[in-house]
């Protein structure tokens, strides 16, 4: 999976913008860098393997183990699908058109809006969603029961998703319930499972590319925007999804020249970002302002760029830091699938390891620190919390069968 979105981002999309002869982001010509970016690339992935092919002492067995079933883990998915939606219609006034993509006027009840210091807490409670909905998926297809309500609970969710603008969370939901049904069915012959990982792949895609065209943030789809040209390549290749190759080279380009090396603040920043504004004033997005700036010669230009991890490691410790922290990368890689094949017989033990694989999208394609932490805390944080708060302490030796 690592594999696949480095390849997406770091060859196959600037391979095509150079054949389309769209290197140009924000009206600026970045073709002369595409070279630093490659050789962060080159470098992130030789780093990655490394740590991944690093021995490591494992424990063979293990002492504790978490018992809960599939019908426990529908009725939990759905406890978090519910506080989820309430934590996010209190920061939308109860607005029931946020159901709907397709409506792009507000219904929202004022005093009952929150605006305060938690405001971003509660609207990440569509983040919560996304493992409540993997949850009771599970739940279902596992059980072949309560298919209905599930369905619906995914219907919403997606229309709040849609609603929002935001493609990541439709794409890691979705994601996380193919990879559930490829790990679900082990009795699938080889060929069947590559042909529906690949159709899973043009689907998601596909949706991926068009709804990246008519997003409205907040507002929901406008169709007035749908471009159905014949040319699919170059619209999935050169959408804005890709210039997140051409903001990173950028970014090596101009630091230290323009911008110092940032070393731990990003981290710092990171840290302090769970902790609410309501008490101090944290702007935990100073720097990457600063460097967007740098990058594209001005003010106020950076909304809606993004660039990859090794463009954050970069920017905190240059090549040494895209070395280390992609070496740790691999590292922790490894550390899941020891960890996962130890516990392959826990259902939540496999969901866990799914949306943190799945999470690897993010890590890549959003290089800026803080949100990585704020979205890991409320996607897949939930899961980890769940699943050792139900640990056995005794040995359970029928899962050693």
């Amino acid at each position: 999976f690592y594999s696949l979105i480095m390849f997406y981002y770091t060859v196959l999309s600037p391979y095509f913008r150079i054949i389309y002869n769209a290197t140009s982001s924000k009206l600026f010509d970045f073709r002369d860098q595409f070279i630093l970016g490659w050789k962060g690339a080159l470098l992130s992935v030789i780093s990655v393997l490394i740590g991944y092919s690093l021995k490591t002492n494992i424990k063979k067995k293990f002492t504790s183990y978490c018992d809960l079933d599939y019908q426990s883990l529908w009725r939990i998915g759905l406890t978090l699908n519910i506080i989820g939606l309430f934590f996010f219609m209190i920061a939308r006034g109860f607005d029931i058109s946020a159901f709907n993509p397709f409506n792009n006027q507000s219904n929202a009840i004022d005093f009952l809006t929150y605006g305060g210091g938690f405001s971003n807490y509660l609207i990440s409670g569509q983040e919560i969603m996304i493992t409540g909905n993997l949850l009771m998926f599970a739940g279902s297809y596992s059980t072949q029961r309560k298919f209905p309500l599930t369905l619906l609970s995914i219907l919403i969710s997606c229309g709040i998703f849609l609603n929002s603008g935001f493609r990541f969370r439709f794409f890691f939901l979705f994601v996380s319930i193919i990879f559930f049904i490829l790990t679900k069915e082990n009795k699938l012959k080889s060929s069947s499972a590559f042909n529906i990982s690949i159709f899973s792949i043009i689907l998601v895609t596909f949706l991926m590319t068009y709804i990246g065209q008519i997003r409205m943030y907040g507002l929901g789809l406008n169709f007035d925007k749908l471009s159905l040209t014949s040319d699919f390549l170059k619209n999935i290749f050169i959408q804005g999804e890709s210039s997140t190759f051409i903001t990173t080279s950028g970014l090596i380009n101009i630091v230290p020249e323009k911008i110092p090396f940032q070393n731990f603040y990003p981290i710092i920043k990171s840290l302090l970002h769970p902790f609410p504004s309501l008490f101090f004033e944290k702007n935990s997005g100073d720097y990457i302002f600063n460097v967007l700036n740098s990058i594209y010669g001005f003010r106020g230009i950076f909304q809606g760029a993004a660039y990859l991890n090794f463009g954050e490691y970069y920017l905190m410790f240059g090549w040494f830091g895209i070395f280390i922290f992609n070496f740790l990368l691999g590292y922790i890689f490894k550390r899941f699938w020891f960890w996962v094949n130890l516990h392959k017989k826990e259902p939540l033990a496999i969901l866990v390891y799914i949306l943190n694989l799945t999470f690897t999208f993010l890590i890549i394609s959003r290089g800026y620190l803080p949100q990585q932490l704020h979205l890991y805390i409320f996607i897949v944080f939930p899961a980890i919390g769940i699943y050792f708060l139900n640990l056995k302490r005794k040995l359970n030796t029928d899962l050693l069968k």
